[in-house]
């Protein structure tokens, strides 16, 4: 991405901000992004906007604050480093952050790859100004809705951990209270972002934000996803690469509870169940008989030899 385009994509980042199911919501425009998306959200007889799905923060009147997670978490972190990003510059009480996955949408496409992916450590690298920026405006809006409040200069004000403290007179609103008034409030047209001595929350070690909800059993995983209709299917794969098929007995599968079909696929003979459980005995019922490949007599010694042979080569570039 050059730097005109950079440039331009940090002029048109922040777009406007709604009152949103109780609280405080901030959209932006993600770098790369051609439109964005216009819907509506209710709030009693109010109709208020946002460019949505692409809003990174929600912040109810609870002083819960929810921030969204553009990445899948394959036990990198980065449930916990993204929102680190975001809660750094909003001065969010971390015990009140909440993860939550983002939609599969466009405005979370990967920049590095122009895709929704998640790949070659890029997750904070391509997020780092964008997810702090995004922090950075809800912070401001909530020290111009306390010093509105209050009648006082802004400068007069400081976000701490949550809240908005005015300097002289040691009055503090808590960010649910300002919620509604930050959500009316217009978009700031540039925002400080800390400098690395000033980080209270990143390059600290805090507490996983998904760690409880694997202990109990709340996380919902790929394999916990139920959905009308929905079967599963494991594949029983040949014990050597290359290897196929020649018959197989499905009988005693499909005799077995849940099991709804099996069927020959390029890589093996997949079986079709209610669940992963049935499935999978289903797979250990079946009675294959392969063809003898060329690889029946590979094993790891061959291996080793065969790269140290390898590794004696010179190599030609």
């Amino acid at each position: 991405m050059d730097k005109m385009t950079m440039d331009q994509d940090r002029r048109g980042f922040l777009k406007i901000s709604a009152a949103i199911a109780g609280g405080l919501l901030v959209g932006f425009y993600f770098p790369g992004c051609d439109k964005p998306m216009d819907v509506s959200a209710q709030k009693g007889k109010t109709q208020a906007h946002t460019f949505a799905p692409n809003a990174w923060i929600r912040i109810g009147r609870d002083d819960t604050v929810t921030l969204r997670v553009h990445h899948s978490e394959m036990g990198q972190g980065v449930m916990t480093a993204l929102p680190m990003l975001v809660a750094e510059e909003l001065e969010a009480d971390w015990s009140q952050v909440r993860p939550e996955f983002a939609p599969a949408a466009l405005p979370y496409k990967n920049p590095a790859f122009k895709i929704q992916m998640t790949a070659g450590s890029t997750s904070i690298r391509t997020s780092w100004e964008d997810l702090r920026r995004a922090g950075a405006v809800a912070r401001e809006l909530l020290i111009a809705a306390a010093a509105q409040t209050w009648g006082v200069p802004g400068s007069e004000c400081r976000a701490v951990k949550g809240t908005v403290v005015h300097h002289s007179s040691g009055r503090c609103l808590r960010y649910g209270e300002l919620v509604d008034r930050a959500a009316s409030l217009p978009m700031p047209a540039d925002v400080r972002l800390k400098e690395p001595g000033e980080f209270k929350i990143i390059g600290k070690r805090m507490p996983r934000l998904d760690t409880s909800m694997k202990v109990d059993g709340s996380a919902v995983f790929g394999i916990d996803v139920r959905m009308p209709g929905l079967l599963v299917a494991t594949v029983v794969h040949p014990p050597v690469f290359g290897t196929k098929t020649i018959t197989f007995d499905a009988g005693k599968a499909k005799a077995l509870p849940g099991v709804r079909h099996v069927l020959a696929v390029d890589t093996g003979i997949a079986v079709v169940a209610d669940t992963f459980w049935q499935a999978k005995k289903g797979m250990e019922a079946l009675q294959v008989k392969w063809e003898r490949g060329n690889n029946d007599d590979l094993n790891s010694e061959i291996i080793w030899k065969h790269w140290a042979e390898r590794a004696r080569q010179k190599v030609m570039w």
